[in-house]
């Protein structure tokens, strides 16, 4: 029960904090303390604690929202290594202090919040009737950090008359710590704590036994064996002898491949005997050092099964396999294989062999075709270059990637593992850009769509294939797929394909899809984009053209006509063929041109007849025209009319017509001719 005085301190101190914090809550100042009170108590008995100023600690979620905020305090355990004295005299005790700390924020132990500073022990027996006296006085221990037990020695008186047995001891230690640290507060909020530990001595005269040696190989996060070495420091022999050992301490396991028993037989007064236990400690094992406790089951002189009194001592496991994952980078695009290189190195403590390196992408875009990789031999400091083949699928996203690296190697009977993270690039796949897309094409005829082709990268390309795809049925590619030469980034290249447009097409824009097919790594990869081009209205190859074509009725009559080249290319072996109907028939039908090229001229002419009863007035005649285009395609152009005038046939006036008149004449000169031949004859 609390005396009176003391629970008006208590009050005042909890008075005091609570107006502290509402007048910081209300200004806006927050306390700076130097100390704070939480008090602890350890193994069940009253604790006390001592506050220089009047301050209110975080706590809980608010504490936790502080970032870099530290809170814990010591975690004190007392073992004597050896407890058993013998009646008659003096004898020290070692009292091992074994601080395994407590974090409440943050992970691993801050040496700031978890040592108990400026400690001092005290020590007396529990019930003042025990034969046993504690002689020394209070030792000034010091700071006790977590991790190796510190030894504190004690002095005890036993008499003579001091029956056999176990005796408690309180064992009172003061301290001072830091319960909590707020960096971006520069606040510290330190304590004092008063903890009262106890301990068995045990008094006997017969067979003692005392662990005077212990280690381990096992490692954390891996298993081994502990030994422990124990001498019998008794004056009777131990007959058949049985050593058994537990733990204590979270994460740690002995006997953890069989019973925790070793027989040793007989044995002697001031004989020492080593046995191994196997042991586990787990990966998160939190301490540094953890506690072995040994029993030994025998028999005594008399012949009776006795157990000796507990036997303790701080045992450090190896620290945890470390490994260090280094200089992480990829050669990594869409679409592509490549490689994540990189750096192990073995931080120790242990050497390692045997070990691999295994890699786990988190993305299911990028894929490891061997994710394992055989580390060799490294000792603590050395590393290990490595390389593992990556790929990317086309669909993947450029951009950073984080990879899973876990080193797996042998610890005891089990593989241990160590895991870290690394961040890679994946850059864009490979890219083409399609610049000035342009056709010659018109509707009912031939033409080409040409371009130029640039590889934006990030890789050369070779054997690519670009293959165009209208997405119209009235035009069509002649060859739909055209090799492209190697391309380095940066490099381009122009392209032609001749394409068809239906006659029944309509004239307008037009959408061709484009595909760059080219070899990545072991597959074909492809690049698509789109292009919009013009078909044009259908317009006649040739244009046609006389100079006032007149037919007299009943006469014939020569019409030359200009032919012009209208197409852009150069046309050849052009036959021109013309057609008429009643009462105009053509006398010469053909005409024929070698060649024209595009916008050139010709002239070609036919003779035409008028029916002697034809009507004064315009008559067509028909014209079309066959040829070859430059790809050697025989084509028939549209029929193009042309209008033939019929005048009035000529006028003699009634007499005979010239023709007559002429023949007479030639007649008459004939006959005049004849008669002078006769005459001169005769």
């Amino acid at each position: 029960m609390t005396p009176p005085s003391g629970r008006t301190a208590v009050a005042v101190v909890v008075a005091g904090a609570l107006v502290v914090a509402a007048i910081g809550s209300f200004a806006g100042v927050a306390a700076q303390p130097t100390s704070t009170s939480p008090s602890a108590v350890s193994g069940g008995s009253d604790a006390s604690s001592t506050a220089s100023a009047l301050a209110v600690e975080p706590a809980g979620d608010d504490a936790v929202d502080q970032a870099g905020q530290v809170r814990g305090e010591p975690d004190l355990e007392a073992y004597l290594p050896q407890p058993t004295v013998p009646t008659g005299g003096e004898s020290t005790i070692s009292v091992d202090l074994l601080n395994t700390g407590e974090m409440d924020i943050g992970s691993d132990l801050d040496p700031r919040v978890t040592t108990a500073r400026s400690l001092t022990l005290e020590a007396e027996a529990e019930d003042e009737d025990d034969p046993i006296e504690v002689t020394s006085e209070d030792v000034a221990v010091g700071d006790v950090p977590t991790g190796t037990p510190t030894s504190v020695p004690i002095e005890i008186a036993v008499p003579d008359d001091a029956a056999d047995g176990e005796y408690e001891l309180d064992v009172t230690v003061d301290y001072h710590y830091t319960r909590t640290i707020v960096p971006n507060q520069s606040t510290n909020y330190d304590s004092s704590r008063s903890e009262e530990l106890d301990v068995t001595v045990v008094v006997d005269d017969g067979a003692r036994f005392a662990i005077v040696d212990a280690d381990t190989d096992a490692q954390v996060g891996g298993t081994g064996e502990v030994n422990a070495t124990l001498r019998n420091v008794g004056d009777e022999t131990a007959r058949d002898a049985v050593v058994t050992g537990s733990a204590s301490g979270s994460g740690v396991t002995v006997g953890a491949n069989g019973p925790p028993d070793v027989f040793v037989g007989d044995w002697e007064p001031g004989e020492n005997r080593t046995v191994a236990f196997d042991s586990s400690v787990a990966p998160d094992f939190a301490g540094e050092t953890y506690v072995l406790r040994s029993n030994v089951e025998y028999r005594d002189g008399d012949g009776a099964e006795t157990t000796s009194p507990s036997s303790r001592v701080g045992v450090t496991p190896t620290p945890e396999q470390r490994f260090a994952v280094d200089g992480v980078d990829g050669s990594l695009d869409v679409g592509h294989s490549g490689d994540v290189t990189g750096t192990v190195e073995n931080d120790g403590p242990l050497a390692v062999d045997d070990a691999v390196l295994v890699a786990e992408s988190t993305s299911p875009g990028l894929t490891f075709s061997e994710s394992r990789y055989a580390l060799p031999d490294l000792e603590p400091g050395e590393s290990s270059a490595f390389s593992l083949d990556a790929d990317v699928t086309p669909e993947a996203d450029a951009g950073p990637r984080q990879v899973r690296f876990t080193v797996e190697h042998g610890s005891g009977d089990r593989v241990a593992t160590d895991e870290s993270t690394a961040r890679i690039e994946v850059g864009p796949g490979q890219s083409f850009a399609l610049d000035g897309v342009d056709s010659t094409l018109e509707v009912g005829y031939s033409g080409a769509i040409d371009g130029t082709l640039t590889n934006d990268g990030p890789r050369a390309v070779d054997e690519a294939v670009l293959v165009a795809e209208p997405r119209s049925t009235r035009v069509t590619l002649g060859e739909s797929r055209y090799a492209l030469p190697d391309l380095e980034p940066g490099d381009s290249t122009d392209f032609s394909f001749d394409a068809d447009v239906s006659g029944q097409a309509d004239p307008g824009p037009r959408q061709v899809r484009f595909t760059v097919e080219y070899a990545g790594d072991d597959a074909t990869l492809t690049d698509e984009s789109t292009a919009r081009i013009e078909v044009a209205p259908r317009e006649p190859e040739f244009t046609v053209e006389a100079d006032d074509p007149v037919v007299p009725a009943g006469e014939t009559r020569r019409i030359t006509f200009e032919i012009t080249n209208q197409r852009p290319e150069t046309l050849s072996s052009i036959n021109a063929g013309l057609y008429a109907d009643d009462p105009i028939s053509p006398v010469t039908d053909e005409a024929f041109v070698d060649e024209l090229e595009p916008g050139e001229s010709t002239e070609i002419w036919f003779e035409v007849s008028a029916a002697g009863s034809a009507g004064v007035r315009t008559y067509p005649v028909e014209l079309d025209f066959r040829y070859d285009d430059e790809r050697g395609n025989d084509r028939i152009s549209d029929v193009t009319q042309y209008p033939i005038d019929v005048s009035e046939p000529v006028d003699d006036g009634g007499g005979p017509s010239i023709g007559t008149i002429v023949l007479g004449l030639l007649v008459l000169a004939g006959l005049v001719g004849a008669a002078v031949w006769y005459r001169g004859r005769t």
